[in-house]
């Protein structure tokens, strides 16, 4: 072996250990529910299931509210900064806004999931939706940017993947869905108070006043907007399914929407694995690791269309019973989402989000946003839950056409300052 070849194959060592990584911890974390969400749809049947998926939907976006961005911009600032002491004090400072978001998302979205719920289980609903709700504290987006991905089994998936066993089991025996919320709480706030003793207790308000919060906040509006538009459309689908039809109906497309959602963990796994090696200021060539990162993300985005919309159907009746299970049309809708998210995904988080660029997302996503309600609501009226699914699918779509042209200018700059420099090094 030639030094040359030596030398490459340890630069890609890292890489491919990352990889490795963000794989396996994922995939982890995706196959545990195949264990409780089918039992859980037996269970609850068409009201519980409806019901369980309103929560979490509800829930999901309260997350995203908390999380203020920091799931976006978080990764690129720890995997920048100048030492540890600067990302522990971005964990405390981040671990500070989103508890203080929390007092107020919590209570509202447990209040608006119960009236959504179905007859009998609004106490539940609410329960559901506190719990996925205190999603927005994870640390995940603090250990992807420190590129260790080990730190988010120990911390965020080993619990997770504890309570989500331990629910099913429960779930099983009992024939109740209540363990889910109440484990599902435990776990998250296990992880938090594991993740503070490892990182030497970070300064969270001790010492905080009023204005430093608030001028963070401030600062980091645009990229709270952005995710928090998003987030509209993305929890919209089972309530506007079931504003728009029967419970059965909206069971239909929480089916879907959860294989959609397992689906993404792959589009989350990639983005995980390149992002802090694509943002490398030390490496050579960064428009070459930008296209690489494109590229792999529309293959991926291309082979999940074709496997959601040809297995989709036989996936969800298999998982949730065929009670629930999805069309295969609404399953093609879903797959054409995902392609879109697939391919939106690297422009957001490697060039415009990093660049500062967020008015590009923010506008893509307030349109994707109206776009995609008005589109599940209308055509939900009039087609049922495959209406919903194209109208899903078009506010991806529409986000992915406004935010294109911007990171193709960006990554063409990029370009054209490493030709300046390197013909100036000559």
């Amino acid at each position: 072996m030639t030094s040359k070849s030596r030398n490459k194959g340890l630069q890609k060592s890292p890489l491919l250990k990352r990889l490795a990584g963000f794989t396996v911890i994922p995939l982890v974390g995706t196959v545990a529910p195949l264990f409780l969400l089918p039992i859980a749809a037996r269970v609850g049947g068409v009201d519980g299931w409806y019901s369980l998926s309103v929560g979490q939907a509800v829930g999901t976006f309260g997350s995203i509210v908390i999380s203020y961005g920091w799931n976006v911009l978080g990764p690129a600032l720890v995997a920048t900064a100048e030492s540890q002491s600067d990302r522990r004090q971005l964990w405390g400072e981040s671990l500070r806004e989103r508890l203080l978001l929390a007092a107020v998302v919590v209570p509202v979205c447990a209040v608006t999931s119960g009236f959504l719920a179905g007859p009998g289980f609004e106490i539940f609903t609410m329960a559901m939706a506190i719990a996925f709700s205190l999603g927005g504290l994870t640390p995940n987006w603090f250990f992807v940017g420190a590129g260790d991905p080990k730190s988010i089994a120990w911390f965020d998936m080993l619990p997770r993947l504890a309570a989500t066993l331990l629910t099913a089991l429960v779930i099983f025996l009992t024939q109740s869905l209540w363990s889910y919320p109440m484990l599902w709480i435990l776990a998250t706030v296990a992880g938090l108070v594991a993740v503070q003793r490892s990182l030497g207790h970070p300064r969270i308000f001790r010492g905080w006043n009023w204005s430093e919060t608030l001028a963070g906040l401030r600062k980091r509006l645009g990229v709270a907007l952005v995710d928090g538009l998003g987030g509209v459309y993305i929890s919209a689908p089972v309530p506007l399914a079931g504003a728009t039809g029967t419970a059965a109906e909206a069971g239909i497309i929480a089916s879907a929407d959860k294989l959609y959602r397992f689906g993404l963990i792959t589009v989350t796994t990639l983005g995980n694995t390149l992002q802090a090696w694509t943002l490398d200021r030390t490496a050579p060539n960064a428009t070459r690791r930008h296209v690489g990162a494109i590229v792999a993300h529309a293959v991926l985005g291309v082979v999940g269309m074709v496997a959601l919309g040809i297995f989709g159907e036989f996936a969800t009746s298999l998982l949730f019973g065929s009670a629930v299970k999805a069309t295969a049309s609404s399953m093609w809708f879903y797959g054409g989402a995902f392609l879109a998210v697939s391919c939106s995904t690297p422009l957001i988080r490697n060039l415009l989000v990093p660049a500062l660029k967020t008015r590009f997302v923010l506008a893509g996503t307030a349109i994707g946003a109206i776009t995609g309600v008005f589109a599940m609501y209308f055509l939900g009226l009039a087609a049922g839950p495959d209406g919903v699914a194209a109208g899903f699918m078009l506010s991806e779509v529409a986000l992915l056409i406004i935010i294109s042209p911007a990171a193709i200018r960006h990554l063409l700059s990029l370009r054209n300052k490493e030709k300046a420099s390197g013909s100036h090094a000559l």
